[in-house]
């Protein structure tokens, strides 16, 4: 399956789920989250703010920071072309902007973190195949940003219907350690 054709695919999934459908699905993947990882052995966890269609992290968020983890979000570079993604650490008394693909982030510079040095950075994702690589948005932010951070580091989260048998790889598509979804928790062979 092409990358358009997963895209559109995965659209259509999106649009036939009602809201009540999303929350349950959202509920049982924080559960799964809370069974099945470790949040013991996490000081510094790179997070994001969901979109409508993406699985929601406001809770998981929530979750962390109950926890006393240390959330970093990412924030697309001001330089023209640049598709590095700088994490900041997150607070609830932070403002946020939207950038230009409508994406909240951390509006002013706090602390920021080199990407290494994030314990555990969960991902937003279109798509993945059963090997676990995952297809984004198009913007290659994720892909750039994390080349050379071991698989391991990478947690996905997603439903069962962005999981597809087939799909095109480049050698620059992000490979996950494990996905996370409503039925449980997939973890890669390393």
């Amino acid at each position: 399956m092409t990358k358009k054709e997963a895209r559109n695919n995965i659209k259509r999934h999106f649009s036939n789920l009602s809201t009540k459908q999303k929350i349950n699905l959202d509920s049982k993947i924080l559960k799964n989250f809370k069974k099945f990882i470790d949040t013991s052995k996490y000081k510094k966890i790179g997070s994001y703010f969901s979109l409508n269609n993406e699985v929601s992290t406001k809770d998981l968020n929530e979750y962390l920071d109950e926890r006393g983890i240390n959330i970093f979000l990412p924030k697309i570079s001001e330089v023209k072309n640049n598709k590095k993604l700088n994490f900041l650490e997150y607070s609830k008394e932070d403002s946020f902007i939207e950038n230009k693909y409508r994406v909240l982030e951390p509006s002013k510079s706090m602390n920021e973190i080199e990407i290494k040095d994030l314990d555990l950075i969960l991902i937003p994702l279109r798509a993945v195949n059963k090997n676990l690589f995952r297809l984004g948005y198009g913007g290659g932010f994720y892909d750039f940003s994390l080349s050379g951070i071991k698989p391991n580091k990478c947690l996905g989260l997603g439903y069962e219907f962005q999981i597809v048998n087939e799909l095109d790889i480049e050698p620059h598509d992000l490979k996950l350690g494990g996905l996370i979804t409503p039925e449980g928790y997939f973890k890669n062979a390393l």
